[in-house]
C-alpha cells in the first residue's frame, strides 16, 4: 500500500521561476489528485515538445474553449474571466495562434510568472495524457 501511494502520489522539487509567486525554486509538490482538470487547476506535466522533462503549469483553457489575453485580462471564449495573474500576461489572440478551438482531451496552460513561463504559448496544447496530476494550492 506505501508504495502504490507514493507511486500515485509522487513529489517533486520546483525548479525554476515560471510559478513564482505560488510555487518558488527548490519547494517540495505533491500530487494530490488524478480527477478531470479544471480551470486554474495547477498540474505536473510532460510538455509535448519534450517529453523527458517535467513541468509544473497551471490549467487556463479547456476543451473546446479560445483563450485571448487583451489588456490585462482573460478572456475564454470572448467572455471576460476572473485570473489572478492575467495582469501579467502579454496580450495575445488566439485565433493568431491556432485556427481551431481547444480539442477534447487537451488544455492550455500557463505558469503564474508568464513573463518567463514556457508554456502553451510556446509547446502548444497539452493532452491529458501528458499530465501526470494535480497539485492542490494548499501544498504552499
Amino acid at each position: 500500500m506505501f508504495r502504490t501511494y507514493h507511486w500515485l502520489y509522487p513529489k517533486y522539487f520546483v525548479s525554476g521561476e515560471s510559478m513564482n509567486p505560488t510555487y518558488r525554486e527548490q519547494e517540495v509538490i505533491q500530487i494530490k489528485a488524478h480527477h478531470q482538470p479544471q480551470r486554474f487547476d495547477v498540474v505536473v506535466l510532460h510538455p509535448p515538445d519534450d517529453p523527458e522533462e517535467l513541468y509544473l503549469k497551471r490549467i487556463v483553457g479547456l476543451p473546446g474553449e479560445q483563450v485571448d489575453f487583451k489588456e490585462g485580462q482573460l478572456f475564454v471564449n470572448e467572455k471576460p474571466v476572473a485570473d489572478e495573474f492575467a495582469d501579467r500576461t502579454e496580450d495575445f489572440n488566439w485565433k493568431s495562434l491556432y485556427k481551431e478551438p481547444i480539442p477534447e482531451g487537451y488544455y492550455f496552460v500557463m505558469g503564474d510568472n508568464r513573463t518567463v513561463s514556457r508554456d502553451s504559448r510556446i509547446f502548444g496544447v497539452v493532452s491529458k495524457k501528458q499530465i501526470l496530476g494535480i497539485i492542490k494550492e494548499e501544498n504552499n
